[in-house]
């Protein structure tokens, strides 16, 4: 698969499951990931400053700090709970206006006579892809509050501070440059 097809795969990916909160990804056996390929698109639309195709540490610092300052409503310098749950909904609400966008641009295209019901991506009427308020297929949860607290909460206070935060997203971005040239780019991206 070439790299414009893991490109557009992940940005349709994207729309569905890229919540920043997310992009934490715990070890295999406590639940699903999200897909590098995702991750990586999120990073280039939210975080490549200079549209370079490459997230470099400064850039990938920026836009961490960025999003905890997005996530920290109150602006105490930590993330709760429950902050992390209003920035979740209001991602998924984005999300979902974002795909009904979509749908209806496509449905206006498309100008055909399907009946109401018909859905032309072959899923069950009434059920989007969006449309699945913090879970995923076959009802487990992707993400959420405590998988990112369990994460970055290092000092397990039930808040995440700016610094753990930080630490999180810098562990974060050692892990997705695969190949250690001290950026993230494409090449990281695994061959499926």
């Amino acid at each position: 698969m070439n790299g414009k097809k893991i490109m557009l795969m992940g940005l349709s990916a994207a729309l569905v499951l890229g919540v920043a909160a997310e992009a934490f990804a715990a070890p295999r056996h406590h639940g699903p990931r999200m897909a590098p390929e995702v991750l990586f698109v999120r990073m280039l639309k939210q975080d490549d400053t200079n549209k370079d195709g490459r997230i470099t540490p400064e850039e990938a610092k920026a836009g961490a700090e960025k999003m905890f300052a997005a996530i920290d409503t109150n602006k105490d310098g930590v993330i709760t709970p429950g902050e992390m749950r209003a920035y979740r909904k209001a991602k998924r609400e984005e999300r979902k206006a974002e795909w009904e966008k979509m749908k209806a641009e496509r449905e206006t295209a498309q100008n055909d006579a399907a009946k109401p019901d018909d859905d032309k991506d072959g899923m069950k009427p009434g059920r989007h892809h969006g449309d699945h308020d913090g879970k995923g297929r076959h009802g487990m949860r992707w993400g959420g509050e405590g998988m990112i607290f369990r994460i970055a909460d290092t000092d397990e206070n039930g808040q995440i501070s700016k610094d753990e935060y930080m630490a999180a997203a810098d562990k974060l971005f050692k892990r997705m440059d695969r190949n250690k040239d001290g950026v993230i780019s494409i090449d990281d991206m695994p061959n499926r």
